[in-house]
Order: structure tokens, then sequence, then C-alpha cells
């Protein structure tokens, strides 16, 4: 029997804001006006991510807090509130030597992709049926963003689009507590490691791969955006474990 799916969007999900930026209430703090913006700890969980993600903080740096708050001009309290945080989303680890980055083995990184592929398969299944016209108008704006040309592109502007075209995606679900579920295996992306790794052929697959995803969207079918997504993850999967030093 076909699957039925309510077609509603909550309030909550704003098309400003990525995966990683949907976090608690607590992670913002309020003027005396009444304005809301991110407090320190956020500041810096934001900032820190973005560096190990694009590939500044390299696999296994160590990570000092003295050293990181003043590079990010703020106290050891919001730094360490921080590096908490990146030790529950997978990103650093703690042993003898203090915080590193964490570097992943190939059976991390496999099972990081195959829940990828459940939650993410399953947000763009539910992105075909709730995503509004606007949000289908965005995604081809961020896809109509890149040069025809795949080696035309920056590897940053690859990444960028990257992330930006698939957290897309998992907003126009409209289910905030699969979007948390995804942002807690967000672990390991496309990021500036990643990219050095793919032949021109293979950003190609991947860009034709993200069109193919885009549409099934815009027909709503929810069966091929699904079978899109969960084999976008899988090839991307497949170009790390042969050529990464896994």
């Amino acid at each position: 029997m076909k699957d039925v799916f309510f077609k509603t969007k909550e309030s909550v999900m704003s098309t400003n804001l990525r995966p990683s930026d949907l976090n608690a209430e607590s992670d913002f703090v309020e003027d005396d006006e009444g304005q809301k913006s991110p407090s320190l700890s956020q500041v810096a969980y934001r900032r820190l991510r973005h560096d190990v993600i694009s590939g500044v903080l390299r696999p296994n740096e160590r990570l000092v807090e003295v050293e990181l708050s003043e590079r990010l001009g703020m106290s050891r309290t919001p730094v360490r509130d921080a590096l908490g945080r990146l030790a529950t989303d997978g990103l650093i680890s703690r042993g003898k030597r203090g915080w590193t980055v964490h570097e992943y083995t190939r059976e991390e990184l496999l099972r990081i992709y195959e829940t990828r592929a459940a939650l993410e398969g399953y947000a763009a299944r539910l992105c075909a049926l709730r995503a509004s016209d606007e949000e289908l108008e965005a995604m081809t704006r961020i896809l109509e963003s890149a040069p025809e040309d795949v080696e035309g592109a920056s590897p940053d502007f690859r990444v960028d689009q990257n992330e930006e075209f698939h957290s897309a995606v998992i907003r126009g679900c409209g289910n905030p507590r699969l979007i948390e579920l995804i942002e807690r295996n967000a672990e390991f992306y496309f990021n500036h490691r990643a990219v050095q790794m793919y032949t021109s052929d293979e950003l190609q697959r991947s860009l034709d791969g993200h069109l193919e995803l885009f549409a099934a969207l815009e027909a709503r079918d929810e069966d091929a955006a699904e079978r899109a997504l969960r084999e976008h993850l899988f090839e991307s999967v497949a170009v790390l474990l042969t050529k990464g030093r896994w």
C-alpha cells in the first residue's frame, strides 16, 4: 500500500538556515530590544565546525583551548562549550594529548554514509511531497549558480554549493526532528579534503546526481527522489573509500 504523509510545513523551518544552524533556543541571547543573536558558544561552535569540515583544521591536529580562544577573540568558556559539542558531533576526540580533530576509519566512514542514506533519503522523499514552490525555486538558483564547466569552479565553491543544495533539500522535508537527527550524523560531508579526490568526470557525475534529484523533487516523485539521493551518497562514499587513506 502506498505510504501516506501529512503534507504540512512547520513554521520553525527557515529558508535562511542550514541544518547545522538549527540549534536549541539556548544558543541565542536577547538584547534589551528583544533582538536575538547567536551566543558566544554558538559563534565558537559554528566557526570551529566550519574549520574542521573545510579542512582548515586537519585530521589529528591538536586543539588547544587557549590558542583557540586567542584566535577567536573570546574567553575559554564558550570555546570549551563548542569543543564539547564538536565531540558530540564526532568531529573531534579527546585523548591523552587533549582535543584532536578526529580522523575516520573506513568502517566509520561507511557507517556514516549508510546512516546518511537512510535519513537524508527519507528527507528527500518528504521534500518531494512537502517542499513549497519557493523552496524549489531556491534549489534551482543554487544549481544554476555553478559554471557549466565543472573545472571552472573553485573547490571552495563546489563544497559550499554542495552543502547549500543538500541543506535546501533537507529543510524542504518540513520535519524538525528528522533535521535534528541528520545534523547529529553530520560528521563527514563533501568537504575540501574530499573534493581534492574527485576527477572532472566524478565531479560531473556528482553534479548530475543533484540534477537527477532535483528533477524528481520537481516532479513530486517521492520514490525517485529518495532513490536518487541514496544513490548519490553511495557514489560519493565509493570515491572516498577508493581514493582516501582509510
